[in-house]
């Protein structure tokens, strides 16, 4: 999936917002800015992934959520 993105945002920088741990499972939120690679228009987009976490604490499955429709509306698609 980060390969899509990298691929329509070339210029993509990914920041890390805040993260949230329990036991087992952790909230990775996160903003990305860069450009979209067709209309050259900015994008600013907020995120997140919920992660399970294995006993060695390395990410074992990951889920993640974005707004489309936001996305898609500062692409200018």
């Amino acid at each position: 999936m980060a390969e899509g993105f990298y691929a329509d945002v070339p210029d993509l920088s990914l920041t890390c917002d805040e993260i949230r741990c329990s036991g087992n499972h952790a909230v990775y939120v996160w903003t990305f800015t860069g450009h979209d690679a067709t209309t050259g228009k900015p994008l600013n987009i907020r995120g997140w992934e919920e992660w399970d976490l294995g006993d060695d604490l390395k990410v074992v499955a990951s889920r993640g959520w974005f707004d489309a429709d936001d996305y898609a509306r500062q692409a200018g698609g």
